[in-house]
């Protein structure tokens, strides 16, 4: 399994990914890179911008709804 076809399977199960998620149970680095992939291959993935307790700012993503 490449590395989009793991980010394509956690999103669907799990519901939404983060770059250190990603880093930790898959060991990919470049999460951006790979969402922009899956973007270019017409997955509709959307970016939530939050900040953790520390005021670092970070991505979680998710699939946007068919409406």
């Amino acid at each position: 399994m490449n590395q989009q076809q793991k980010i394509l399977k956690h999103l669907k199960t799990v519901g939404s990914l983060t770059g250190v998620q990603a880093a930790d149970l898959y060991r990919i680095r470049e999460l951006p890179a790979r969402i922009c992939e899956l973007r270019k291959h017409g997955y509709d993935i959307v970016s939530e911008f939050k900040r953790d307790a520390l005021g670092q700012r970070y991505a979680r993503y998710t699939i946007a709804k068919a409406s």
